[in-house]
């Protein structure tokens, strides 16, 4: 066995309880760069709202970003683009209005919502702490405010442009409805049963996350490796949630962080321990040293 590639997700896996890149971590990434092992990022955030954390310490490599809708590579050149065509958009939004649930659609160009800032601010902050469990209120307020300032967030009467607008590329839709399963489970069935062009996934209990059917995690991480020159069992993929399940079940080699959702860990042939104790860092350290890949 030779590993070629890994790829994590961001929060839940590759960041810590405090959504940040740790010393741990950074060390033993650059240590698999140094030994000619590639590490990319498969993730539901933004290249604004995810790579400058990568960057900040020192790292270059790909990103997907927003479930595999766009990948970049190391040098920050973008790849492809995979969005929503236009009469999928508009059906989108009628289902989500239909339903009176919070959402925003992200484009090129921004995120779009209806909401107020302040009310955007309070759903993220209940993502966060669902993603990280010890993470207090405040601490979760003040990171949702710092990454709404890489979101790029435009408050809007109407969302018809976003299908009209032939410029604008729709990547990813988010809804959401707190403390609402239910709801969330019936708007799901509806959009996979009326748009079977797109998919739905998620990375938090309280929401849903909505993509370009071929914008998935899964194919972005196998495209990537194919331009490389890598077969399925070269590649490592980690992943904590609904949104990494394509590409935890596309490599031979799959982790599910300890604290990931049932289905993560059910999709991977490998469980790993939280990211709060260092799993990217852990499993790296293992692929280098020629251990074991099962814990």
């Amino acid at each position: 066995m030779s590993i070629k590639l890994i790829v994590p997700d961001m929060d839940g896996t590759l960041l810590n309880e405090k959504v940040e890149v740790t010393d741990r971590v950074t060390e033993a990434i650059l240590r698999a760069q140094d030994a000619g092992i590639e590490f990319a990022v498969a993730t539901g955030r933004t290249v604004d709202s995810g790579y400058s954390l990568i960057k900040e310490r020192g790292i270059a490599c790909p990103f997907i970003e927003l479930n595999g809708a766009r990948y970049f590579d190391e040098n920050e050149q973008l790849h492809y683009t995979k969005d929503m065509n236009k009469e999928d958009v508009q059906k989108l939004i009628h289902i989500l209005e239909y339903y009176e649930v919070n959402n925003e659609f992200l484009t090129q160009k921004g995120a779009y919502s209806k909401r107020t800032l302040n009310e955007y601010l309070m759903s993220f902050k209940s993502v966060f702490k669902n993603i990280n469990k010890d993470m207090t209120d405040e601490e979760a307020i003040e990171y949702a405010a710092k990454r709404m300032d890489d979101f790029n967030l435009n408050t809007v009467s109407d969302f018809s442009f976003l299908y009209q607008d032939p410029n604008i590329q729709v990547l990813k839709t988010i809804a959401h409805a707190h403390d609402n399963l239910p709801l969330l489970n019936e708007i799901q069935t509806t959009i996979e049963k009326e748009l079977p062009d797109l998919i739905v996934t998620s990375a938090s209990t309280f929401s849903l996350e909505v993509n370009h059917v071929e914008a998935n995690k899964g194919k972005a991480v196998a495209e990537l490796a194919k331009e490389r020159g890598y077969s399925a069992d070269e590649v490592i993929t980690i992943g904590d949630n609904i949104n990494d399940l394509t590409m935890l079940q596309w490599a031979t080699h799959s982790y599910a962080v300890a604290n990931a959702h049932t289905s993560a860990k059910e999709a991977a042939a490998y469980i790993a321990p939280s990211h709060a104790d260092y799993a990217v860092a852990q499993i790296i350290e293992r692929v280098i040293d020629g251990k074991s890949l099962r814990f």
